[in-house]
């Protein structure tokens, strides 16, 4: 199978099939009132211009699916906006569902031709830690009829912070990949470049309530 229609595949599979959310413990700041209405702002996953290096160093490349958007700022961090839209929830500071189909990102490595897609799931905060689970996206077997598709948690989080905004809420967390994660990455994208324990980026989400 081609990359181009590799990519077309994984593409599809993270807009039909991946949602995000986000779990977390009550902060210290003042809880918003729950709300079963959908919501907006976003999640966002930055990549920090050391990792991006890294990615581009290694011939690994990032790009949005579906309703998801990547961008490279003026400090060369690559970030990944993942929109709460459409049916996408929030209850107080505790939950965020988002929409089924938002979509999630596709990973591309050119000098292997490889391919993997990441779809946010659960993001749980305990005090000032916490964990991101995602799903994990391979490409499809035509000699199995089946495509790779795994549940991790794919990172860790420090530094988790909670407050209340005049729209709603926002969480903020340093990301470091899994041991786990980093295994299936580099399996996935023939690569070495995603490495356990090492913080590439943080998290960033805001909602805004109805």
């Amino acid at each position: 199978m081609g990359a181009r229609l590799v990519m077309r595949v994984i593409g599809a599979a993270l807009a039909t099939a991946l949602g995000v959310s986000v779990l977390a413990a009550p902060s210290q700041a003042s809880v918003p009132a729950a709300s079963s209405k959908p919501v907006g702002g976003s999640v966002d996953l930055v990549f920090s211009p050391t990792f991006v290096a890294q990615l581009f160093k290694a011939g690994v490349f990032m790009y949005g699916a579906s309703s998801v958007q990547v961008s490279q700022g003026d400090s060369q961090a690559l970030s990944a906006s993942i929109p709460l839209q459409g049916t996408s929830t929030a209850k107080g500071t505790r939950r965020i569902d988002v929409d089924g189909e938002t979509g999630g990102i596709s990973w591309y490595n050119g000098p292997a031709e490889a391919t993997a897609g990441m779809g946010v799931a659960v993001v749980r905060r305990t005090g000032d830690t916490g964990t991101v689970r995602a799903s994990l996206i391979g490409p499809y077997s035509v000699e199995t009829g089946e495509q790779f598709d795994t549940s991790v948690v794919a990172f860790t989080l420090s530094r988790v912070r909670t407050k209340t905004t005049t729209t709603g809420w926002s969480m903020t967390g340093r990301l470091v990949m899994t041991p786990q994660a980093a295994d299936i990455m580099n399996e996935l994208l023939t690569t070495d470049v995603f490495k356990p324990g090492v913080r590439i980026g943080s998290l960033s989400a805001d909602v805004t309530l109805p």
